[in-house]
């Protein structure tokens, strides 16, 4: 009897192995040989993790059968030679044809989450490429005239993308590849979403994800992300109804971590400066900022200067490389800082001065003499 109950669980655990979810995918791979290995892996939230080495025959195919961990979307990378030629979302039950060539051109069938996520990224792709094409101009372009057409296509580019991929959002709410469209970035301080506001895409996705995939890791990324953004609305309300200073008050860390206010400068003359390390021209200006600062920062002068960098190391290091000697911070949010919304930025480098009393009296004064002539008169 215990002899048959034990081929009894075997079987069973046999069973369940067999029925693990699958997915298969037929491909031919353009350029390829009999001898042309390929890695087959799966992105696990922030890591790709090896899952199977492939090898084609002569007429560059192959036939593969992919064990899925859950009924959840999963990402797969297919490289060759360390280059993506093809991102899957396999969903179980999924027969995928595809065919690619070695420099990650494709085209895919048989599973709708994988053509959704190659159709947003190819025009993502497209948006980015633009992108850099009109700033590699902009470096190029001696004319100031020429130089705000080119900020003005820019611009465009950005808000067609924003456009698009909102669309794209709206129109598959339920789609895996909305939870990625929603997380595009040109660089770490330009986010296709990177309002506060724009909460509300990220909390539809997450409710229909929730219903369609219940299961899906992602869910807590988008989770995390909306109480991110809720405590930045959360924050820019508390900002707006403070009434102990004339502007709106700031608390972040500084390079040691320390919490600092902007109102611990109240009553003297405060030069609120926004900036980016990874911009070379704002390095530049610290070096103006820093020849104020020491002239007049005994006589009641402060700058409060505010980082818009998600890498705060990078942040850091060239606080300390700089030797900036005011008050610098960031809360490594980037452009979804909840300093941006409280001082309506639209761009960076931007400035305000604060007098005494706490009005802001000035703006985006960049000329260092006409800066110092500012302060002088304020001090």
């Amino acid at each position: 009897m215990k002899k048959l109950l034990l081929v009894g669980v075997i079987a069973l655990l046999v069973c369940s192995c067999n029925n693990k979810p699958t997915a298969s995918i037929s491909a031919t791979i353009i350029g390829a040989n009999d001898s042309t290995k390929l890695e087959l892996k799966r992105y696990n939230v922030n890591k790709l993790q090896e899952v199977d080495t492939i090898i084609t025959n002569a007429e560059g195919k192959f036939t593969y059968k992919v064990k899925l961990p859950n009924d959840s979307p999963n990402f797969y990378y297919l490289y060759f030679c360390d280059t993506p030629v093809a991102i899957l979302v396999l969903l179980p039950g999924d027969n995928v044809e595809l065919i690619s060539d070695s420099l990650g051109l494709y085209n895919i069938v048989g599973s709708e989450e994988s053509q959704l996520l190659l159709e947003a990224n190819k025009e993502f792709s497209e948006a980015s490429y633009a992108l850099d094409e009109l700033a590699a101009q902009a470096i190029e372009a001696n004319d100031q005239a020429k130089i705000k057409e080119i900020n003005t296509q820019m611009g465009r580019v950005y808000v067609n993308q924003k456009r698009n991929a909102t669309r794209r959002v709206l129109a598959n709410p339920g789609s895996i590849t909305s939870a990625t469209i929603l997380f595009q970035k040109f660089n770490d301080n330009l986010l296709v979403f990177p309002e506060a506001t724009d909460m509300i895409l990220f909390q539809r996705v997450r409710d229909s994800l929730a219903v369609k995939y219940p299961h899906t890791e992602y869910l807590s990324i988008l989770d995390n992300e909306i109480q991110k953004r809720k405590s930045i609305m959360d924050m820019t309300t508390k900002l707006s109804d403070a009434q102990t200073v004339g502007f709106p008050d700031l608390v972040m860390p500084d390079i040691d971590g320390k919490d600092r206010m902007l109102s611990e400068s109240k009553g003297k003359v405060i030069i609120l400066s926004f900036w980016s390390v990874s911009q070379n021209d704002h390095k530049m200006f610290n070096n103006d900022l820093l020849a104020i600062y020491n002239a007049y920062h005994d006589k009641g002068l402060e700058i409060f200067q505010i980082a818009l960098d998600v890498d705060k190391p990078a942040w850091a290091a060239t606080v300390k490389a700089q030797n900036l000697p005011w008050i610098s911070v960031n809360d490594g949010y980037g452009t979804n800082s909840s300093s941006i919304i409280a001082y309506n930025i639209e761009k960076i480098p931007s400035m305000f001065i604060i007098d005494r009393g706490g009005d802001i009296v000035g703006k985006d004064i960049f000329d260092k003499q006409k800066l110092e002539s500012a302060i002088k008169k304020l001090l």
